[in-house]
């Protein structure tokens, strides 16, 4: 069997692997094979690993979806007509707005992220892991990202009892966004820097992601914060070895932090 073929095995195995009636078909010797395949392809070249995944992508789908253009189209058309809506009702509020539809426009955009990945990047990082160290680590994240958000002091114009309109938008903003955030700052440019797991990709990708978060960042405390809070994220991310996971920590704490608010 061929390189490319082994890391196809290895790549289809990671994906069900967690299928219950799979597992008595295989040894552990060759599941232990299937793993370290697995590991050899995460240090292969990017040109291996593109040779692989178009191999493995012909066989599982060779179609993109259309579910998630249809969603963003939807999503940026419900943003104008919620900002037209917006403006025309609190023409006042302009600080409000600029804080408030931030999130909600990362929200719409968040379904064309998934086109930042292939088809085999989006089944393999979004599937459903439960091992228990895969959870521990998360519960970490979430805890550590709660930690780091209730430090950063923002006095923005929402902090305080907003009304449940402004509230709901709130929630959904900051809920959807980090899909978008994950995708881009977690995988999307790392995945551009180095060799998996892209540690100087990640850490270029964390001071983007801290430098984006203005005004707040002109705060050189702040900046840190939310340096930390983007190290946080990739370490999740490269603990998990999945996509699914940061995403789901990072937007149960912006909620919390909203809530508790």
């Amino acid at each position: 069997m061929s390189k490319r073929n082994r890391y196809s095995a290895a790549l289809l195995w990671r994906l069900v692997r967690s299928t219950a009636d799979l597992q008595g078909f295989l040894s552990n010797k060759e599941k232990q094979e299937l793993d370290d395949q697995y590991q050899q392809y995460k240090r292969a070249g990017p040109e291996e690993k593109k040779v692989s995944s178009l191999q493995l992508r012909a066989i599982l789908s060779k179609r993109r979806p259309l579910l998630p253009a249809v969603m963003g189209i939807l999503g940026t058309v419900a943003w104008i007509a919620l900002l037209i809506f917006h403006s025309a009702k609190y023409p006042q509020k302009e600080l409000l707005r600029f804080y408030l539809f931030q999130p909600l426009l990362l929200a719409a955009f968040a379904p064309f992220s998934l086109y930042l990945l292939d088809n085999l990047e989006r089944k393999l990082y979004f599937r459903l892991d439960a091992r228990p160290s895969s959870l521990f680590v998360s519960l970490l994240g979430f805890t550590a990202l709660t930690m780091l958000l209730a430090s950063i002091n923002q006095d923005l114009p929402f902090a305080r009892s907003p009304d449940r309109f402004h509230l709901t938008l709130l929630v959904i903003g900051v809920a959807i966004a980090p899909l978008f955030e994950e995708i881009a700052f977690r995988q999307w440019l790392p995945s551009k820097i180095g060799l998996d797991p892209h540690w100087a990709g990640h850490a270029i990708s964390a001071l983007v992601f801290t430098v984006l978060h203005i005004p707040t960042t002109l705060d050189p405390e702040m900046a840190t914060y939310y340096y930390l809070c983007g190290a946080t994220l990739s370490l999740l991310r490269i603990q998990t070895d999945s996509l699914l996971w940061p995403f789901l920590a990072h937007a149960a704490a912006n909620v919390s932090m909203v809530l508790a608010g």
